[in-house]
């Protein structure tokens, strides 16, 4: 071979090695370059232009960080409530329930009661609903009917919607006393098999905070548990928070994982270790778990901590269903439109009435 041959196929040889080592390898971070990622095929018409229209209107608080939250925290919190209250006035003419306010234990709840309920006392079940919103906004009567109206509906149980505390009026551990408060009005009703405690985002993450803080507290623990577009870290570690800011366009963590989030006004400074905020870091907890169902989605920031949180209760002898959407995002089951939510709906209500012994519902 030529002495030019022989430095071009050495000089291929190293731009080739270069091209397929990651950036900073000793760190064994990995720059991932840019590409065009098309809609999922797998879902519904429906879905896709869902899909569609959350890149050409993407959520204005992607970039926003806590000081910009906090200086716009009352027009956030009207904007949400007012197109949650806009998506209930459909719920309310597709899914039959009637809707009380009412005090349990000293907590506000919005009690949905649907009218396909069990009229013996013994075959009565009970659902609380924790409702997202970052722990800063969202009400029980707004963004927490979102999902209530349709499970009462699915599975014939009374669903109460928790009007817990929320950040930065106030701190944690609010929110888990405020459920540990409800969770115990409803124990004089009902039988902690017949309870299910579930919910979404921030009420996702509080519902497993609260099983811990039940543990802590000595109380039984509920028949079963859903948390939905959440996870047992409170930060949501791992591939998917990164994946999920790229593709939202929004801000990215730094390689060790630290990013301020809006729930940060409501935690203010706690240990993310700690298992009454991060439960999947205490097997000791996680092993007190009753039967829990995750929904979570490709393009959600919390897919890699829902995965992995069920897979420590798997891993511990526990009971844990996760089911992952394709192409979506975020909290999609709270468009009911959607087919892929009524799909999600379907999941949660027999989730339920397997595990709260519960007529099981009709496809």
């Amino acid at each position: 071979m030529h002495d030019s041959a022989a430095r071009f196929a050495a000089a291929s040889l190293l731009l080739l090695g270069l091209l397929a080592s990651p950036l900073h390898a000793d760190e064994g971070t990995r720059r991932v370059q840019s590409f065009d990622l098309p809609v999922s095929p797998y879902l519904s018409e429906p879905a896709q232009a869902a899909v569609r229209g959350s890149v050409t209107h993407p959520d204005p608080t992607a970039k926003m960080d806590n000081a910009a939250v906090l200086a716009g925290l009352a027009s956030l919190r009207k904007g949400a409530d007012e197109w949650a209250r806009g998506e209930i006035i459909g719920l309310r003419q597709r899914y039959p329930v009637d809707l009380f306010e009412e005090t349990w234990n000293g907590v506000p709840v919005v009690r949905v009661q649907p009218r396909n309920a069990p009229r013996d006392p013994a075959r009565q079940r009970l659902l609380i609903e924790l409702h997202g919103g970052a722990f800063v906004f969202g009400r029980a009567d707004t963004l927490g009917l979102l999902e209530t109206i349709p499970l009462a509906a699915m599975t014939g149980a009374t669903v109460v919607a928790v009007e817990y505390r929320k950040g930065p009026e106030h701190r944690f551990p609010s929110a888990s006393e405020d459920v540990a408060a409800v969770y115990r009005a409803a124990l004089e009703r009902y039988s902690p098999a017949h309870i299910g405690v579930f919910g979404c985002s921030a009420g996702g993450v509080l519902t497993g905070e609260s099983l811990a803080w039940f543990a802590k507290e000595g109380l039984p623990m509920p028949g079963a548990a859903g948390l939905f577009c959440a996870a047992g870290d409170a930060r949501y570690g791992g591939d998917s928070r990164y994946v999920a800011a790229a593709l939202n366009d929004a801000l990215l963590p730094d390689t060790d994982g630290r990013l301020p989030i809006m729930e940060d006004l409501y935690y203010g400074d706690v240990d993310f270790r700690d298992p009454l905020v991060s439960p999947v870091f205490s097997d000791a907890v996680l092993a007190q778990f009753p039967p829990t169902l995750f929904i979570t989605a490709t393009r959600a920031a919390e897919l890699s901590a829902a995965s992995y949180t069920h897979s420590r209760l798997i891993d511990l002898g526990r009971e844990s269903d996760l089911h992952v959407w394709d192409g979506l995002g975020h909290a999609f089951h709270l468009d009911a439109r959607l087919p892929e939510s009524q799909q999600a709906y379907r999941v949660m209500a027999r989730f339920f009435a397997r595990h709260l012994d519960m007529t099981a519902p009709t496809p």
